[in-house]
């Protein structure tokens, strides 16, 4: 391999370094970081969504357990004696 021809190389590489560090650049910017969590948040909250018409019983279950949790002192005052 001559010189020139390891320069050539040389060029090449740093080319495809820079074109790699521009990407890497380019996806850490926090519009695009922003962006990308907007997305993923939008998905997992569209396949909650889906999963919970899929399991309409399960949310309804969960729904009264947790109405019960916030509500247990009222409820415990309506057992308990007085006297």
């Amino acid at each position: 391999m001559s010189v020139t021809e390891a320069e050539a190389r040389a060029a090449e590489a740093r080319e495809r370094m820079n074109r790699t560090a521009a990407r890497i650049q380019a996806k850490l910017e926090p519009q695009a970081l922003a962006i990308q969590a907007r997305d993923a948040g939008l998905c997992a909250a569209r396949i909650g969504l889906e999963t919970a018409k899929d399991n309409k019983a399960a949310v309804a279950g969960g729904v009264a357990i947790l109405g019960l949790l916030l509500n247990r002192r009222r409820i415990a005052s309506l057992f308990k004696r007085k006297g």
